[in-house]
This record gives structure tokens, sequence and C-alpha cells, in this order.
């Protein structure tokens, strides 16, 4: 599993870790803040190496990945369900370089774990935000 952690301005960092078949938001169990929702604001370089970082892990772990407009609810990352954790996560940006992550649950450090086609319509939206 590759894994690399970027830098927020005012709060937890974010881990991103990537496998085949998956990447993974997470936070640092030390810097975990027992909250349900996060707001990580990056720096516009951060935030920029972020979405380069994501390509590059998401082409890694998933054949033929095509960022694409979502035009299911399956393929639409805003929801998705961790069978691992029994409960639903919530993921979207913001303006001025910000996710917001609502996580499923407070007993991992987990935040989010992407399947491709959400991967997909993710990275659509967040190239969109550099245009």
């Amino acid at each position: 599993m590759n894994t690399r952690i970027f830098k927020t301005l005012d709060g937890p960092d974010l881990i991103v870790k990537s496998r085949r078949s998956a990447v993974i938001f997470e936070i640092d169990k030390n810097q975990d803040t027992n909250e349900y929702n996060l707001i990580m604001k990056f720096s516009p370089e951060d935030y920029k190496e972020l979405m380069k970082y994501l390509e590059e892990a998401s082409n890694k772990s998933w054949a033929s990945l095509i960022p694409k407009e979502a035009t299911s609810f399956g393929a639409e990352y805003f929801e998705y369900y961790d069978k691992e954790l029994d409960n639903n996560g919530y993921l979207w940006t913001r303006e001025n370089n910000t996710l917001s992550i609502s996580r499923p649950s407070l007993d991992s450090t987990r935040l989010y774990q992407f399947n491709k086609k959400k991967m997909e319509s993710f990275i659509y939206d967040f190239r969109k935000q550099f245009k």
C-alpha cells in the first residue's frame, strides 16, 4: 500500500492510501479530533498537489480510469457506504481549497474509501475547480 500525507492549514492532516482497487482517506490517530465532520483546508499548492497525487494513485489502482461526470447514484462520490464500519460517509469539495468530510465512524481513522466509479466523478469535479 502506498501512503502520502497532505498537510492542512488548521486541522488534522489528510493521509491518502492507495492499493489495488481502492484509494482511502484517513487521519492519523494522534491527530484524531473525535469529530464526525471535518473541514480540511489546504494551501493552493498543496491542494493542486493532492489532485495530482490522486490522479496518479488512481491510475495505479484501476486500469483505464476515465474522469467523468456522475450519471448514477453509484458513481456519485458525495455518499459512500463503508461495509466494514457499517455506516455511511460523505465527502464534498468546497471553495478555497477545502474538502468537507463526514466520516462513517469515530471508532476508525478512515474518512472515506473510493471505488473506481466514485473516484472518476471525484477527479472530474476536482479538475473543474482549476479551470
